[in-house]
């Protein structure tokens, strides 16, 4: 992908609000001339976006650490809440465990009380399971693995996952307690089903984590929550993903900050609920959908998304699918700079979209029966900046808008093409580089006033146009889709080939 190349001139300034305990993952904005399919406030969208000192803290006193010690195909400890039989270690008893050396053939469980905390501290630790997690917390109130300082870490399960107990393990490492990631080293995972899984909450708050895996790299039941971490994934189907069809205020992701990459067969970043991202860097190279929730809320950071249908989708599990009906789903761009490359819909919620402020750059799709925004029910921007560029078929504007907004259809044009808008006097609004062919153009800034002329120029084509009110130009496109579609392949590498995604919210067509 290359990067696209956007300038913006005197982009209103995005006022940072206090982010409380228990965020709201929702946005509103006053409306003049809001449609009639408005869906209802949902309370159930509850983000936690605060952590814990121990999700934060690092530090362990080595004094009370006890030692496992990884011997090849055996395992040593002096410690009596630690069993060691053959290349099984099982950790009994709370407290702070220290695990180095190399494991052949072998796993880590953590099987202790219902409130006992553990720490595992992988200092150059190697563990390899042919046929199980490399490391199982079966029970235990906490589990935080802590990567030392300095260090270098691999967890892999290379083989068809047994079945020892009554539970489905299938991830390097795989958790039925709340698991928290932290610290300064780094950690390697491979697997052949799931990279990481937790059954509760998993916290990431530090270190830099690899994940190469055949399905998902991060599953969660409860929650997905990302602070300062260095993540890289490769995945066969979806990047991160939080799921719970049983507690609609679980099943979230939220990113605090941190930067992270994402080469996905399905979904990049995927939430049942809420999805919310703070700050940080998202770079999302490949993916079927690039961003999906039932309610998506973008407050800050960067985030760049390469999607073969939807590169922001917000959808509830229970849409019918219909064209033309809003769901409950809400998506809500409140800061951060957004960049998404797609085939299929750009920017797609069927229920509501409320835009207040950041910069967002649509590039696609570049035909049929996609476009660049595609929303169900109300569209309305009040703040921030927008460019898309892509196919007229399914072209559509905002619904309602506080600020000028423009859709033309500029005939032909080519990738790599300047796309700008100019003031009366001459000065540039905004310009960007096409990444993509496209017949139409949808802009919006503040700078863009009601009764102003402006000229819109996109490659061979330029038009003077004046607002008589904020809206210029319609669409007659089709709204929505139905939540993400059947996974694709495995990526080779870092960006692999995907399967061409079918017209927006239909499975890709194998």
């Amino acid at each position: 992908m290359k990067p696209v190349k956007t300038e913006y001139k005197a982009l209103a300034a995005i006022t940072a609000g206090t982010i409380a305990v228990l965020s709201i993952a929702a946005c509103s904005i006053a409306s003049s001339n809001t449609p009639d399919t408005t869906v209802p406030s949902e309370s159930e969208t509850i983000v936690e976006t605060t952590f814990s000192d121990n999700d934060l803290n690092a530090g362990y006193d080595e004094g009370e650490a006890q030692i496992i010690t990884l011997n090849g195909t055996s395992a040593s400890s002096d410690s009596s809440s630690v069993k060691t039989e053959g290349s099984v270690v099982t950790i009994t008893g709370k407290g702070t465990y220290v695990i180095t050396g190399t494991l052949n053939d072998g796993y880590i469980v953590v099987d202790a009380g219902d409130s006992d905390d553990i720490r595992i501290v992988l200092d150059n630790a190697d563990i390899t399971s042919s046929d199980y997690a490399a490391i199982y917390c079966l029970n235990a109130d906490n589990v935080y693995i802590t990567l030392a300082d300095g260090s270098s870490n691999s967890l892999s399960s290379t083989g068809e996952f047994d079945s020892k107990d009554s539970n489905s393990v299938d991830g390097a490492i795989f958790a039925k307690t709340d698991i928290t990631i932290n610290g300064s080293g780094t950690l390697k995972i491979n697997s052949t089903d799931h990279g990481i899984v937790g059954k509760d909450d998993v916290t990431i708050t530090g270190g830099g984590i690899s994940i190469k895996s055949s399905s998902d790299g991060i599953q969660a039941n409860d929650s997905v929550s990302v602070k300062d971490a260095v993540i890289n994934i490769v995945c066969g189907k979806d990047g991160i993903q939080a799921d719970n069809d049983d507690d609609k205020t679980k099943g979230y992701v939220y990113i605090a900050s941190g930067s992270i990459t994402i080469s996905a067969g399905d979904d990049g970043i995927t939430a049942s609920s809420s999805l919310q991202i703070d700050d940080g860097t998202i770079d999302i190279t490949g993916s079927y959908e690039g961003l999906e929730g039932r309610y998506v809320t973008v407050n800050g950071g960067t985030i760049s998304i390469v999607s073969s249908d939807d590169g922001i989708n917000a959808v509830s599990s229970t849409s019918s699918g219909e064209m033309f009906q809003a769901d409950d789903s809400k998506l809500c761009i409140n800061g951060g700079e957004i960049y998404v490359n797609t085939q299929g819909d750009g920017v797609d919620s069927n229920g509501t979209f409320e835009m207040t402020g950041g910069i967002l750059t649509v590039m696609g799709p570049t035909s049929g029966a996609n476009g660049s925004l595609d929303v169900n029910g109300s569209a309305v921007i009040s703040g921030g900046t927008v460019v898309m560029a892509g196919a007229s078929g399914m072209a559509t504007n905002f619904t309602d808008a506080t600020q000028g907004t423009a859709l033309l259809t500029v005939g032909n044009q080519s990738e790599g093409s300047e796309i700008t808008v100019t003031d009366s006097t001459g000065n540039v609004i905004l310009s960007a580089t096409s990444d993509c062919s496209y017949q139409t153009v949808l802009v919006s800034s503040p700078d863009m006033e009601k009764d102003g002329t402006y000229t819109v120029t996109a490659g061979s084509y330029s038009e003077t146009i004046t607002l008589s009110g904020y809206l210029y130009g319609a669409g007659g496109g089709f709204g929505g889709g139905v939540p993400g579609g059947d996974p694709g392949q495995m990526p080779a590498g870092n960006s692999g080939d995907f399967p061409s995604g079918g017209p927006g919210g239909m499975h890709p067509p194998f």
